[in-house]
C-alpha cells in the first residue's frame, strides 16, 4: 500500500476516520464498535477487515485494536482533516494573503478572532482594528502598513499622545505620497514616530503590541477584507519573525 491510495482509502468514508478514533480510545469487537459509533456493524466489519489488511489493527480474541501503524495514520489523519477545517474557517483571510509565507500555521488559530468584511459590513475589519487597538495596553506597537488610511489615525495618535513607542514600516509610493500631499503633517508624524521605508512593495498588514499581534490581509485594491486577532504565543513569535524580515529590508527616512 502506497500513500496515494492510503488517502484515497481514508477520503472514501467519513466512517473510517470515527472507527479509527475510537479505537484510539478503546478496542473492541465489532458490536461493540458499531454501537459506540453508530456506524451499521456491516461496515464497521468491512472497515475493520480493510484496516487488518492494510495493517493498522490487530484482532485479539474477537477484539480488534490499533497496531501502532494504525494509531500513527489515525493521528496523523485526523490532524490533516482539523487542519483542512481550519483552513476553510479561516479562509477569508487566506485567500487573500501574497502567497504561503505570509500565511500562519493553521494549528495556531483554533481559537483566533477573525473579522471579515462583507458587502453590508465593507469597514468591519477596519472598525475592529480601531476598537481593539484602543483597548490594548501595550508600551510599543511596530506596524507593517501596505497603505495609509484616516481611519487608522486618530487610534494611533491617541497612542502616540500617551507615551506609546511607534515605529511603522511603509513602501516607497506611501511614503512619497504621505509626505508630498501634506509636507507639514508628514513631518510631524516623523517626529513623533520612527517611519522605515521598505525596499519594496507591501501587500500585508501587520500590528505587534507588547504580547499580542494584528494581521491583516488586504486585496488588490488595497481595502483590509480579513483581520486576525490573536495572543498566542506562536502566532506572536511567527508575526515578530516576519516584521522582522520586512524591517531589516527597510531605511529610516530622512
Amino acid at each position: 500500500m502506497d500513500a496515494p491510495e492510503a488517502v484515497t482509502f481514508l477520503a472514501g468514508s467519513p466512517e473510517r476516520l470515527r472507527l479509527l478514533t475510537h479505537l484510539r480510545e478503546q478496542s473492541g469487537s465489532p458490536r461493540d464498535v458499531a454501537d459506540a459509533t453508530d456506524v451499521s456493524r456491516r461496515s464497521v466489519q468491512r472497515n475493520l477487515s480493510e484496516f487488518a489488511d492494510r495493517g493498522w489493527v490487530e484482532k485479539k480474541n474477537g477484539v480488534y485494536e490499533l497496531t501502532t501503524s494504525g494509531e500513527l495514520v489515525a493521528r496523523t489523519h485526523t490532524k490533516y482533516v482539523e487542519t483542512l477545517g481550519t483552513i476553510s474557517a479561516y479562509d477569508s483571510f487566506y485567500r487573500h494573503l501574497p502567497d504561503a509565507d505570509h500565511a500562519p500555521d493553521p494549528g495556531w488559530l483554533a481559537d483566533a478572532t477573525l473579522v471579515t468584511a462583507t458587502a453590508d459590513q465593507p469597514q468591519a475589519p477596519v472598525n475592529h482594528y480601531v476598537k481593539r487597538l484602543r483597548a490594548r495596553e501595550t508600551e510599543t506597537v511596530r506596524i507593517l502598513a501596505p497603505v495609509l488610511s484616516r481611519l487608522y489615525h486618530d487610534a494611533h495618535a491617541e497612542l502616540v499622545l500617551s507615551g506609546v513607542e511607534t515605529e511603522l514600516i511603509m513602501p516607497p509610493d506611501r511614503i512619497e505620497t504621505a509626505r508630498s500631499s501634506n509636507p507639514l503633517e508628514f513631518r510631524l508624524v516623523s517626529r513623533a514616530i520612527d517611519i522605515y521605508e521598505h525596499d519594496g512593495p507591501i501587500d500585508f498588514g501587520l500590528t505587534l503590541g507588547d504580547d499580542w499581534a494584528f494581521a491583516g490581509a488586504y486585496d488588490d485594491d488595497g481595502q483590509l477584507r480579513a483581520l486576525l486577532e490573536y495572543d498566542d504565543p506562536n502566532f506572536f513569535d511567527w508575526a515578530e519573525t516576519l516584521y522582522q524580515q520586512y524591517r531589516n529590508r527597510s531605511s529610516p527616512i530622512r
